[in-house]
């Protein structure tokens, strides 16, 4: 693999970061108390708020329909801390270090390559494949970049833009842009949780991620005015 840097080092827009105290308000704090659901929604709105105009900017940049970016971001913020990623990594990685045979069979562990990163979580597999790159190519070293490259908030929202639009061709849908079908955008929210090998009418027996969106649609729209 080449070189070239995955991502710049200013990519950052200081977006609020999910951690361990917000894990112990969103699961112990008393709902009473400003705790529970409405905490991490509290952080989910505040989070696709802080970053607006960079979902809208890479939503023009992908011809794609805003809410649909910004509900993704919505769904995927927040949940476990960016620490427990950079340790399953780590886990991942050595479990994973020894030989192939040895690594295909007697592993305990799903490989690294599994392990998500950004606060739009994404799989360094599949960030790889839409950067068009060869996670089985990749070094530790490599896959640690693109890990620091998904915790940078403009990359991370540009590269989920960029897998969107990957799965949205991946169902003919693009000729329809920006205006897709809810129909449209319930299978490329259930796509974006299910993976892209899925044929269609395996996705359309789940399309519950889709269909949070579309229910939502206008909440995201208020988020990004």
């Amino acid at each position: 693999m080449s070189k070239t840097k995955i991502c710049s080092g200013d990519e950052s827009n200081n977006s609020p970061v999910w951690g361990t105290i917000d894990v112990i308000y969103w699961k112990l704090w008393p709902k009473k108390a400003g705790g529970g659901i409405h905490y991490i929604q509290s952080f989910k709105d505040g989070w696709v708020k802080h970053n607006k105009d960079f979902i809208k900017l890479t939503a023009a940049k992908y011809n794609l329909p805003s809410p649909l970016l910004a509900g993704v971001c919505w769904i995927e913020v927040g949940g476990d801390p960016n620490f427990i990623d950079r340790v399953a990594f780590e886990v991942r990685d050595f479990d994973w270090s020894g030989l192939h045979w040895i690594d295909r069979h007697l592993t305990l562990t799903s490989p690294p390559t599994k392990t998500s990163f950004g606060a739009v979580s994404m799989q360094l597999r599949t960030a790889a494949e839409t950067l068009g790159l060869d996670s089985n190519k990749m070094g530790a070293s490599q896959l640690r970049e693109l890990a620091n490259c998904l915790q940078k908030d403009i990359f991370n929202i540009d590269i989920v833009g960029k897998h969107l639009l990957q799965l949205i061709r991946r169902d003919g849908f693009q000729s329809a842009l920006p205006n897709l079908s809810q129909e449209q955008i319930k299978i490329v929210g259930a796509r974006y949780n299910r993976g892209i090998g899925l044929s269609i009418e395996r996705i359309k027996k789940n399309t519950s991620y889709g269909d949070f969106i579309v229910k939502f649609w206008p909440r995201f729209v208020r988020l990004l005015t």
